[in-house]
């Protein structure tokens, strides 16, 4: 998951480094209720998660793994890799979703 504020001044999505469950962890963790962005007082309540897209670095990961067992290898650990990242994906997808209930 990864949480973003829109700059105010070019509506581009501005990623912050803190990563955090609720906005009330990510303001204890940064000690305020607002954060500074761009020369701009943000509040916590305009952060936004979104999940993290991952499937495609899974699959090439259990491609790399499955080189050792060759062509066979290759596909089956592309389809493992693939089914982990989509796993993972989900997951993320939730994790995301708690947090801009949150």
């Amino acid at each position: 998951m990864r949480l973003f504020v829109i700059d105010p001044s070019t509506n581009e999505k501005i990623y912050l480094k803190q990563v955090a469950p609720t906005r009330d962890e990510l303001a204890r963790s940064i000690g305020s209720y607002s954060l500074r962005v761009s020369g701009y007082n943000i509040p916590i309540q305009k952060v936004i998660a979104e999940p993290s897209d991952n499937t495609a670095e899974s699959m090439a990961l259990g491609g790399v793994v499955g080189v050792l067992g060759g062509v066979p290898g290759v596909i089956i650990g592309g389809i493992i890799g693939g089914l982990l990242g989509n796993s993972s994906k989900e997951e993320d997808a939730k994790r995301a979703e708690v947090f801009n209930r949150s």
